[in-house]
């Protein structure tokens, strides 16, 4: 049966040592926050999603498992960061050169971010590149 192995350097910052792996929305199984966990799948498509609460989880990620063991990591969602980062700065300048009030230009956009963070998810399932010599 093939494997694939789970890295997660993520810190839950005294939220619990593991997340849950949720696959083909059928079978969980608890992953460790820090470290590595190998699961063992079937082969073909899989889908994977990991989460703990509703802010710390991942899309879906549709996998083809072809190999005995396939490595994945989790990490930042770098490009719903970078959205979040890039709204951050539009609120400066609107409140620093055009002078808005802050009340009104602050609560809309943080509750924007807040929202697309809940629904693209702050992390992400990413497959470890080979080496092939």
């Amino acid at each position: 049966m093939p494997k694939i192995i789970i890295e997660s350097k993520i810190s839950s910052n005294g939220g619990g040592d593991s997340f849950k792996l949720k696959i083909n929305d059928e079978k969980i199984v608890e992953i460790k926050s820090n470290g590595k966990t190998e699961i063992d799948v079937d082969y073909g498509e899989q889908t994977l999603q990991i989460y703990n609460n509703f802010l710390m989880k991942t899309p879906k990620k549709v996998i083809n498992v072809e190999s005995a063991d396939q490595k994945y990591k989790i990490t930042l969602h770098y490009k719903a960061w970078g959205i979040t980062a890039f709204l951050h700065l539009v609120m400066m300048v609107l409140i620093a050169v055009f002078k808005s009030n802050p009340l009104f230009t602050v609560f809309p956009i943080v509750t924007i971010e807040f929202l697309f963070l809940i629904f693209i998810g702050a992390f992400e399932i990413r497959e470890v590149k080979r080496k092939d010599s």
